[in-house]
């Protein structure tokens, strides 16, 4: 045992200088969980190679990297947690409503140049008054929004009918996590990096993340693959208690 620590303490050392000249590894390890054994088994390899561990058990000495990979992020996220200031993003989380959609497709809108967008986005605007469409983003070139299943047709018929444009559909089987907290929720940092690290601590990738600031309330969008929705509601309840699905 007591030739045990002198060598954790090495590991830890090597590693946590490797992940500190390496951000690209500390991101891949906090945007997939299954990323800490692959990165542990290379990790170990190198420490092999270079000759200071290669009379140690490989199993063992993986094991020593694996858990200075722990602690490492550990410490990470509680120097995150305080410069955020994840009080203050928990007490506003929980004042926050949750609405959750489900059977959800993905719609890409391009304008020709000879296209009138502004009628489109009327049309679309009609659309999201009757919900049959979730949400709506309007880049330069382009307009992409969320379509419910049961509404796809009604929304080509409507859509093919006008000249100048290209209709794409870019996936299937998505869930919208819509996030509506209180105005004062703009002035706190921290509240979209809060929950991504919620989802992606139990493997949760994000489609795609929105944000739209009104005048009595702050909106975060979270798009993430159907399947993942069971998983995500019970995060989400656990931020806020009231919770409701369209």
């Amino acid at each position: 045992m007591s030739d045990d620590k002198p060598d954790s303490k090495s590991v830890s050392k090597f590693v946590r200088e490797m992940l500190d000249q390496d951000p690209s590894l500390v991101h891949e390890l906090q945007q997939r969980k299954t990323a800490q054994r692959e990165i542990a088994k290379e990790i170990k390899n190198k420490l092999l190679q270079g000759g200071q561990f290669s009379d140690k058990d490989p199993l063992k000495l993986e094991g020593n990297v694996a858990v200075a990979i722990t602690r490492y992020l550990k410490k990470m996220r509680e120097q995150q947690e305080e410069i955020l200031g994840v009080k203050r993003v928990q007490d506003i989380l929980k004042k926050g409503t949750t609405e959750v959609t489900d059977g959800l497709k993905h719609y890409k809108i391009q304008f020709h140049e000879d296209a009138d967008p502004f009628i489109v986005v009327k049309a679309i605007l009609d659309l999201l008054n009757t919900k049959d469409i979730s949400s709506a983003y309007l880049n330069q070139n382009n307009l992409g929004l969320y379509v419910k299943k049961m509404a796809e047709n009604k929304f080509l018929d409507k859509i093919n009918g006008y000249k100048g444009l290209d209709v794409l559909k870019l996936q299937d089987s998505l869930s919208l996590l819509k996030l509506i907290l209180p105005r004062q929720a703009q002035q706190i940092p921290g509240i979209l990096a809060h929950v991504s690290s919620l989802l992606a601590d139990q493997a949760i990738s994000l489609y795609d993340t929105l944000v739209s600031h009104h005048s009595d309330h702050l909106q975060l969008i979270f798009v993430i693959n159907e399947q993942n929705a069971s998983k995500a509601r019970d995060i989400l309840l656990k931020l806020n208690n009231d919770i409701q699905k369209s």
